[in-house]
């Protein structure tokens, strides 16, 4: 029943969830002992989806020194399918729950850096200072508008960006015209894919695309 608790403002089929920062960060915390475990048992295949695909369109060699933002990287599950998958590059990890980024710190040789930020606002990084993005399960709980214009300053030109995001609020925020706005080209979107598939409420009720961006020439 905790867990239940803990999850049902986070996990919600119907995308009611807050965007704000800080009451996020609260409900990831509460979280975040147990969320490894039970997105497992849900059958959560997106970190190793999203890793599959960067891969695959930066090539090995490029994929293996790229340095990577993980963006919303949680309690490290991407970052972890990101060095399985050959990275071997610097990958920094950005999240709100500070409980989330004690369990990726202490996953020992995925982050080279790890810091608390409110992924709404403005990224620690600098201008151009990474070859790559992923960011998983992430967009629902964020202002994807600001979070795209901050991903098109941090990627070097041409870097590549690859997010989930659900089907039903793909349409409902207006992500096609966020891309545009921020000049990141679309390159790929899927099809519909389960998220969540073991998740009762979510099963094949959720689905998500895998989407590419490419930073595109100014």
């Amino acid at each position: 029943a905790r867990m239940m608790a803990d999850t049902a403002s986070i996990v919600r089929g119907d995308g009611q969830v807050s965007l704000d920062g800080a009451e996020n960060a609260a409900s990831y915390d509460a979280w975040s002992t147990g969320y490894d475990a039970e997105l497992a048992g849900w059958g959560y295949e997106a970190p190793q989806r999203t890793a599959a695909t960067l891969k695959a369109h930066l090539g090995d060699a490029a994929f293996k020194t790229a340095n990577i933002l993980d963006c919303g990287c949680g309690t490290g599950l991407s970052g972890a399918a990101l060095r399985r998958a050959g990275s071997a590059g610097a990958i920094t990890g950005l999240d709100v729950s500070t409980a989330s980024l004690d369990i990726s710190r202490a996953k020992t040789g995925v982050y080279d850096a790890l810091a608390e930020v409110d992924l709404n606002g403005a990224l620690p990084l600098g201008d151009a200072s990474v070859e790559a993005i992923v960011c998983v399960g992430v967009l629902t709980y964020c202002d994807q508008d600001k979070v795209f214009a901050e991903w098109h300053r941090v990627l070097k030109p041409k870097g590549v960006a690859v997010f989930t995001c659900r089907d039903d609020l793909w349409q409902q925020r207006g992500f096609d015209a966020s891309c545009a706005t921020a000049k990141l080209r679309l390159a790929q979107k899927t099809d519909p894919m389960p998220y969540l598939p073991g998740n009762p409420d979510f099963a094949e009720k959720v689905r998500v695309y895998y989407v590419v961006m490419i930073k595109s020439d100014d």
